[in-house]
């Protein structure tokens, strides 16, 4: 195909060139524009770059606890931070106070920090809206960098079992003061002591922010507070204890039937106690010792109740009735109680120091209304104890026992009379009499007379009957003054000799012996006159002393003796006896004479051969 051309002029070419150009202003824009759209593509792409690099990284600016992570992966990150904060799991804390201290490890309430929750907040910041927001955020932590603070985890009841085990181990407890001793050493007193102890909660409150505090490291010490506690029972309490103690224990009088005893500190002092009582400290008596005082007190204090008592005659008839007669006895309860009261008011106060004792009335079992329904009341109205040695001289007691026992319950009648040999029948060796002793021609001999020594129940019959207001008949005194015997008013027996005297009352009377081997009694009973007998002095005259002389005794071995009779003082007794009824008119008044004979003593001296 063929082509032509077209050739045209500069002028021409040039024309077009202008028709397509812009004006000069509008081609600067251009490229100015153009210029822009580059650089912005420039810097839209190195932003891109940038955040493409970034991506999986920590953004640069960053730290965690002060040390640097930024561009570092979370591993990195991780291990970095772990290596650097691994002192704060280290080692231990000193809790100390005034009263003691201790150790808290870290590992042991676990303190460690929380590099896995600081990390992921470190990765996390910048980071989140699109990619231009995360950029623009990076060049902002380049200027203004961030750091993630210190997060640590600690277990805070393993840290509060430490601190409690360190209080209850340290603690000084307070000592209560007390009252001490008792006895005759007196009390006295222990003092108090305070109490110190650790202030569990500010210690553990303490120990919580050293452990929270990202500063603290092994060697960091926890002051820990003390506080002070005091004693229950201070000195001061204890010792107004003691002063009511001694109140208490000062001597305590008591009386009954118009006698005092008196109860001593020391005795006092061993009844008291201390003890806690609804929360007061106080004095405590034991009531249980008290009754070891009554020992000597109720052995003076008590009389024996004595019941109504038939009276019988030896054939075992009712002749009449003994009035009774209430006991009293120390009632033991209480006077426990009194004494006891007494104490305890000692306690807030002294208090008066002499009691009354109870004394208890013990009624009779037979009264004497119940017995006198069935026989009339009769009273005691003469009676005589004799005491003696039981020996061969008067059949080893039987020569007075026997006649006593025979005439206990002989009754005699209103206007009888009663003969001692009478009122015995048989005496003989059948009848329980033995051989004893009499004096016979004026010398005493021994175990040749029947009922031999029966002349102490004799006398004292005569003596009760005498003093009764009896009539007295016949009477005689023994060859000499025997001592056991009242002085004028003994009265002897023999087998022509006898002791006689006369019921000379309106009632019958009773006669009661009792006897054992060295006693003898008798009563006489009978239905009261209003009687009264008064006995005068012994009048003493014509005394012959008597004399003792020694006799050789080819019987006896050389070097001993037989004593065979007494040396005893002759003399003339005189006693009168006066008796008056109700009214006081004299109904008998006798003399009663008695001649003794001097006695010469006789002492048998050995001069035979001393027996092998």
């Amino acid at each position: 195909m063929a082509v032509s051309e077209q050739v045209l002029d500069r002028e021409d070419v040039l024309e077009r060139r202008r028709a397509h150009w812009f004006p000069r202003p509008g081609r600067k824009l251009v490229l100015f524009v153009a210029t822009m759209a580059l650089g912005a593509g420039a810097v839209v792409g190195g932003l891109a770059l940038f955040h493409e690099q970034g991506v999986g990284r920590i953004l640069p600016g960053v730290s965690i606890a002060g040390v640097d992570v930024g561009g570092l992966t979370p591993d990195d990150a991780r291990t970095s931070v772990a290596a650097r904060l691994a002192d704060l799991s280290a080692g231990s804390v000193l809790v100390r106070s005034g009263i003691g201290s201790t150790s808290v490890a870290f590992t042991a309430v676990r303190r460690v920090p929380l590099v896995d929750a600081m990390v992921a907040d470190a990765t996390a910041r910048g980071r989140g809206g699109t990619w231009l927001d995360e950029t623009i955020a990076a060049i902002r932590l380049r200027l203004h960098p961030e750091d993630v603070a210190l997060r640590l985890d600690y277990d805070h009841d393993a840290a509060a079992a430490a601190v409690r085990a360190l209080v209850d181990r340290s603690a000084l407890r307070a000592i209560d003061a007390s009252v001490v001793g008792g006895g005759s050493g007196g009390f006295g007193v222990t003092s108090s002591v305070d109490g110190w102890t650790i202030d569990e909660g500010a210690t553990v409150a303490a120990l919580d922010g050293v452990m929270r505090d990202p500063a603290s490291r092994a060697g960091t010490v926890v002051r820990a507070s003390v506080t002070r506690s005091a004693p229950v029972l201070s000195t001061d309490d204890a010792a107004a204890v003691k002063a009511a103690a001694d109140r208490v224990a000062a001597v305590l009088q008591v009386r009954a039937n118009d006698r005092t005893w008196k109860i001593s500190t020391s005795r006092i002092r061993s009844w008291i106690s201390f003890a806690w009582v609804d929360g007061q400290y106080r004095v405590q008596i034991d009531r249980s010792r008290i009754p070891e005082v009554f020992k000597n007190i109720a052995t003076s204090v008590a009389r024996p109740v004595l019941n109504a008592e038939f009276l019988r005659d030896k054939h075992g008839r009712i002749v009449g009735s003994k009035a009774d007669r209430a006991g009293r006895g120390l009632d033991v309860d209480a006077s426990v109680a009194a004494i006891s009261a007494a104490l305890e008011a000692r306690i807030e106060a002294p208090s008066a120091p002499t009691i009354e004792l109870a004394i208890a009335t013990i009624a009779p079992q037979l009264t004497t209304e119940e017995a006198a329904k069935r026989a009339p009341l009769m009273v005691m109205v003469g009676s005589w104890t004799t005491y003696y040695q039981s020996s061969a001289h008067n059949g080893f007691s039987a020569n007075i026992t026997v006649p006593t026992r025979v005439l206990n319950g002989t009754v005699v009648a209103p206007g009888a009379i009663f003969d001692f040999w009478g009122g015995l029948g048989e005496v003989s060796l059948r009848t329980g009499y033995k051989l004893g002793g009499a004096i016979v021609g004026g010398h005493s001999v021994e175990g040749k007379a029947l009922a031999g020594g029966i002349c102490a129940a004799s006398t004292t019959l005569f003596n009760a009957a005498l003093r009764g207001g009896f009539e007295i008949l016949t009477r005689q005194p023994h060859w000499y003054y025997i001592t056991r015997y009242p002085l004028g008013l003994d009265a002897t027996v023999s087998g022509s000799q006898t002791m006689r005297f006369r019921n000379d009352t309106a009632s019958p009377i009773l006669i009661r012996g009792f006897a054992s081997p060295g006693i003898v009694r008798y009563e006489i009973w009978s239905i009261p006159t209003g009687r009264t007998v008064t006995l005068s002095r012994p009048q003493v005259s014509n005394v012959v002393p008597g004399a003792d002389s020694e006799v050789l005794a080819p019987d006896l071995p050389i070097g001993t003796t037989e004593r065979i009779e007494w040396p005893v003082d002759g003399k003339d007794v005189v006693v009168t006896r006066t008796v008056r009824d109700a009214a006081g008119h004299v109904i008998h008044s006798d003399t009663f004479v008695s001649h003794y004979h001097r006695m010469i003593g006789i002492n048998r001296i050995g001069t035979g051969p001393v027996l092998s």
